[in-house]
Formats: structure tokens, sequence, C-alpha cells
């Protein structure tokens, strides 16, 4: 059966085993996905490479396409977490919360950097198919929304400069996206530690007032 573009998926699985079949097909399409890119992988391979008929594949999935949007909604709960479990309202007011930004912008780029080659093809599919566009863009608003739900308690606190915290949220969001998406994408050649770290510092100063002046 050839892929079509549909973005539609089947009903969830209820059974412990069904699940556990689904979740071979998305592990295996990772790793094709990774290695061979999206256009090159057929749903076909996908079922060999997890071990279970075409047939059934396609009673989890209709098409790859849906299997790959099933992917990007897991990375994107996965990069959240990783990004903002760390990040509570609670630390806002610790003695140092530098390491708290720098752990939060260096879990961006590590997450992505273990799948690069899954976030460098859904990346291009974001620039071309209006579905994965627009899950980009949930995914953007919905980190953006925490970042200015965090500067604005800061911001009532008093632990921030007198700023804009719509733009302060989005400027960082974007920073922080870019850098990581250009280490992920191969863009630039520099050591990734010393660019945290430059980074946590630019952050923390452009939003944060010293605590003891």
């Amino acid at each position: 059966m050839a892929d079509s573009s549909t973005g539609s998926t089947v009903a969830a699985p209820k059974q412990e085993r069904s699940k556990q079949t689904k979740e071979k097909i998305v592990q295996a399409a990772i790793k094709l996905f990774q290695e061979r890119g999206y256009e090159k992988t057929t749903s076909n391979e996908i079922a060999a490479e997890a071990g279970v008929s075409v047939g059934s594949f396609y009673v989890y999935f209709t098409d790859k396409r849906s299997l790959l949007l099933t992917i990007f909604d897991r990375l994107a709960d996965d990069l959240y977490k990783v990004v903002f479990d760390g990040l509570e309202p609670e630390h806002l007011f610790d003695s140092d919360l530098r390491p708290k930004i720098r752990h939060a912008i260096a879990n961006s780029i590590e997450d992505k950097k273990k799948k690069s080659g899954l976030h460098k093809v859904i990346y291009e599919l974001v620039l071309k198919d209006p579905e994965f566009s627009a899950r980009h863009k949930a995914i953007m608003e919905r980190s953006n929304t925490k970042l200015r739900e965090l500067i604005s308690l800061a911001r009532v606190a008093d632990l921030t400069w007198d700023l804009d915290v719509e733009a302060a949220a989005f400027l960082v969001q974007r920073v922080v996206f870019d850098l990581s998406q250009d280490f992920v994408i191969g863009c630039v050649e520099f050591d990734l530690d010393r660019a945290i770290d430059s980074l946590t510092d630019l952050i923390q100063r452009f939003l944060f007032r010293p605590l003891n002046p």
C-alpha cells in the first residue's frame, strides 16, 4: 500500500500487547527516519524493522506521515519536560538561579542532538507541510506561554528589570531555539559548552536584577 498524505491516525490501542506492537513500530520508524530520512523510508520497511506485518502497521497508522506526526508530538512533549521541569515558579527565588537556566538551555540542545537525524527530518517537513508547520507553531506557543508565565511572576516579585515581558519571552525562546536548531542541523561549529555558558549569562543578565547589587 502506498503512503498517502493524510495526517489522521487510527484509534489508540487499549490492550497491552497492542500497545507494545505500536511502540515497536514507533521505535522502528525513529531508527529508520534518523538513518535514511523521510523520503527514503517506506511503511513496508518500517514494518519489517519492527518485526510486524505490513497489515499490522496499518492497524495503528494510516501512513508514514501520520506516524511521523505522532513522533513529532512525542518529541515535543519530551523536550518541553526536560527544559521546564527544572524551571518552576519557586525556582525563581533561588539564591543562585544560574545553574537552572544553564540546565534548561543545555537540555534543549542535548535532547535534540540525541535524535539529530529525526529533528532534521521534521524541520524539513515544517517548512513545506502545513500540518507539520501548524504543529510547530503550537509547540512554540506552548513554550512561549510558559516563559511568559515565569517572567511575569518574576516581574511581579521585582526580580527582573523593567522589561516588556512578552517581548522578553519571545526573544529568549527564539535565541535558545535557533541556537539549538543550528547545532543539531550542523550549521555552526563552536565549542558547545562555551556557547551554553555565554548564553546562560546573557539571559540571566538580560532578565534578572542582581540579588545583591
